[in-house]
């Protein structure tokens, strides 16, 4: 099984827009290389079911243009995401061109949203009788917009993990103190950074840390 990003954005739009690794560097690693790599990504993020993982890669197998459709609309949505996410805690005009493609995905996402019943009651739910080779970024692009609709964007972070992470994420600590996405990687990694600093000679920190400014 291909390998998947960790899920550590806190929202599902979040955790969408965290398919590149690093993000602020060359040679980074794109998760979502293929169709199929989308769907297993949704499948992985809870966006949609294992069932309907396995009917969109079928659907995909005699349908591979629209399948390549989806997958450009799927890298241009993540790509206008990242930057209404990362910059909405500063409350700038956002570019309109970004908005504009998260307003095209929800409007076709909200055609297909639903009000369902169950014993429990009656919820919002997606149309499964015809999904759609989109059907994976219905959900991705709701999930977008009620973030940035109801927030709380005060609280997205970028990590500033060695290698440029940037990888976003919602800062839902007590105290608003979480750094890092993921303290078993991009902490973990500043830690020994430290710690290689703090055994070289100053003026070997001075150089190494010159060097990873560059």
């Amino acid at each position: 099984m291909t390998e998947m990003p960790h899920l550590i954005g806190g929202a599902l739009g979040l955790d969408f827009v965290n398919t590149v690794d690093p993000r602020h560097a060359p040679g980074r690693r794109e998760y979502l290389d293929s169709y199929p790599a989308l769907v297993a990504w949704g499948s992985h993020a809870g966006a949609i079911d294992a069932e309907q993982a396995d009917r969109l890669r079928e659907a995909a197998a005699v349908q591979p243009a629209e399948a390549g459709q989806v997958l450009s609309r799927a890298i241009g949505l993540r790509e206008a995401l990242y930057p209404l996410f990362s910059q909405a805690g500063s409350r700038p005009r956002p570019a309109r061109d970004d908005l504009g493609v998260l307003q095209a995905e929800v409007t076709g996402a909200l055609a297909h949203f639903r009000v369902g019943w169950s014993p429990a009651g009656f919820g919002w739910e997606w149309d499964q009788a015809s999904p759609g080779l989109d059907r994976v970024l219905w959900p991705v692009a709701w999930s977008a917009a009620e973030l940035l609709v109801q927030g709380p964007l005060e609280r997205i972070r970028e990590c500033p993990g060695q290698d440029t992470c940037g990888w976003l994420f919602l800062d839902l600590s007590k105290n608003a103190s979480r750094r890092w996405c993921d303290m078993r990687v991009c902490g973990n990694r500043a830690k020994a950074r430290r710690h290689y600093e703090r055994t070289l000679s100053p003026a070997n920190r001075s150089r190494s840390r010159a060097a990873s400014a560059v």
